[in-house]
């Protein structure tokens, strides 16, 4: 797929903008309360992490319609351990780890977690990152070569109960993480652009707009082109996936579309 290419005016607004939209229709960001002390996770066997320490909206371990226990459950079927961080970030907790996926943060990773994380994967560990607000996550990605945006995309077709914000993603360029799908559900989600060596290998059609006054319609001025949904980038020895909306990994949408084969296929590709 072409690289995702914004226009100048998009593009000064792209990284760590203000929250804006929402992935579930509404994007929940609870209020920042003091932080309780760190409770040890039982990570020590576990090559597949997911990170629980950044005020994650919605669990990998627990049940409900929002949380992501099938797809975490998907690991353990591929064969991997898998199990949480809820503390900081460190060379010391990811060095026994092959996968670390971060769903849906609220609160920043600090410098110190990103150069792990960055010399993580040039090691040759896997990183996942699903978005559900934009800016805790827009420095770690944009390490990567892919920059996200501070606005949620409304799109013109393929819409899903006629909101703008709900849509079937259809545009797809060939990767391991695409194959075989024909369409993905989304629920509010941000944009993607992707610089080289990374590549966008999802993206909306090019009558997708960038909701920039957050009022779900499209209004004269709004950016209107294609935004990437699905990013990849390989660094070092290792694998990254940035997916721009966290919503198609949630138990009530992995079933529809094709989100469970996306999921699939990230798994897949990550153990090749």
């Amino acid at each position: 797929m072409k690289k995702t290419i914004l226009t100048m005016t998009v593009t000064t607004m792209l990284l760590l903008g203000g929250l804006s939209g929402a992935s579930f229709a509404d994007k929940p960001v609870p209020k920042q309360t003091a932080k309780k002390p760190a409770v040890k996770s039982k990570t020590a066997a576990a090559t597949v992490v997911f990170d629980m320490g950044h005020t994650e909206i919605f669990s990998p371990v627990k049940e409900g319609p929002l949380n992501y226990s099938t797809f975490y459950g998907m690991w353990k079927l591929s064969g991997e351990e898998a199990g949480i961080n809820k503390e900081a970030v460190t060379a010391a907790r990811l060095s026994k780890v092959k996968t670390y996926v971060i769903a849906g943060p609220v609160q920043q990773f600090t410098r110190e977690e990103i150069s792990a994380l960055e010399a993580f994967v040039k090691g040759g560990g896997n990183l996942l990152m699903l978005l559900h607000i934009s800016p805790p996550l827009a420095q770690l990605t944009n390490s990567f070569g892919i920059i996200v945006s501070n606005f949620t995309i409304g799109e013109s077709t393929g819409l899903i109960d006629n909101k703008s914000q709900d849509f079937f993603v259809t545009n797809f360029g060939p990767h391991p993480v695409t194959t075989g799908i024909e369409k993905l559900s989304v629920y509010g989600t941000w944009g993607l652009m992707a610089n080289e060596p990374a590549m966008t290998v999802a993206a909306t059609t090019a009558k997708a707009w960038a909701d920039m006054d957050r009022n779900r319609k499209f209004d004269k001025g709004e950016p209107q082109q294609e935004f990437g949904i699905v990013a990849v980038s390989e660094a070092g020895k290792g694998k990254v996936v940035v997916v721009a909306d966290d919503a198609p990994f949630a138990n009530k949408f992995i079933g529809e579309a094709d989100n469970r084969r996306l999921a699939e296929n990230i798994i897949r590709w990550f153990k090749q």
